[in-house]
């Protein structure tokens, strides 16, 4: 179902999550230099990375794993629109989308709160650790370390012909509206078949869980509820095949739980995998093979 970007422009925008954090890795010239020659090669062979935390340091990690999260879950809510930067958030998952970022940028935040007290005492203990490896200048002072952390999300306009004012020959003007106006109806299929691809992959692995002897955990599960959950939002096109396999999934697969599927229970296993195989199947129907 082919919508025009006047109607795009009002059911979806744009979206930029950035996030910066300090690299605790340090590219070491000299140290670099010294490998080479003390092998009897260039340094064009390799180089050497300092790892300047070389030990637990669990609040550093803890700020990198939060950042994560917050990155898999800004995909999981948008759609592409290019390679890298911003992406396609519905107008109808904007709250859903703005509550659980809100939410991350907490988490972020605590974490770095929690982390820049402890930097002194891990910078003392990376100068014995690296030994003679150690340079200052790798670190960050004290003051400046809390502006190595940075958690933003920019909204921007989806991009439409309609908006293009530029003063220029009106038959330029056209060819550019015209072709701002076709990218802009080639991303958003693009994007629906993005969630046609999220929704076979998560029912395909589904069916190899359960034809096997494996455990059948319940973050798979969770996964799959998940899709399905969020996945009518992100229905740019309101394509009436994807919302009735969305709820095929759910009401089928998501049925099942963690329990239902032990490995001793075989006979809901083989059932379950019958229906998984089935969906596959249609799936790549609809996907065009």
């Amino acid at each position: 179902m082919e919508k025009n970007n006047g109607d795009l422009s009002t059911k979806a925008m744009l979206v930029d999550l950035s996030i910066r954090q300090w690299n605790a890795r340090k590219f070491d010239k000299k140290i670099t230099k010294e490998v080479a020659q003390r092998h009897g090669t260039t340094e064009k062979v390799g180089r050497y990375n300092k790892n300047l935390l070389p030990f637990e340091a669990s609040s550093y990690e803890a700020i990198g794993a939060t950042a994560g999260s917050a990155r898999t879950e800004h995909y999981e809510q948008t759609l592409p629109w290019a390679d890298d930067g911003p992406r396609i958030l519905p107008a109808a998952n904007y709250m859903g989308y703005m509550d659980k970022s809100r939410a991350r940028r907490r988490l972020f935040d605590t974490a770095v709160a929690a982390f820049l007290p402890e930097y002194p005492a891990l910078q003392a203990k990376a100068k014995l650790t690296l030994n003679s490896m150690y340079n200052a200048e790798d670190f960050p002072t004290q003051a400046d370390m809390a502006g190595r952390f940075e958690f933003s999300v920019k909204v921007l306009p989806l991009p439409s012909g309609d908006d293009f004012r530029v003063s220029l020959q009106s038959e330029e003007v056209d060819v550019i509206r015209e072709q701002i106006e076709r990218d802009t109806r080639e991303a958003a299929t693009a994007a629906v078949g993005d969630l046609w691809q999220r929704l076979y992959k998560v029912v395909a692995h589904f069916r190899e869980q359960v034809k096997g002897d494996g455990v059948v955990r319940e973050a798979m599960l969770a996964n799959l509820r998940g899709l399905c959950e969020v996945l009518p939002r992100l229905n740019l096109l309101d394509d009436p095949r994807l919302d009735e396999m969305q709820r095929r999934v759910m009401d089928s697969l998501g049925s099942y739980g963690a329990e239902d599927l032990k490995r001793g229970k075989k006979r809901t296993r083989k059932q379950a995998a019958a229906e998984a195989e089935q969906i596959v199947k249609d799936l790549s129907a609809f996907m065009g093979g």
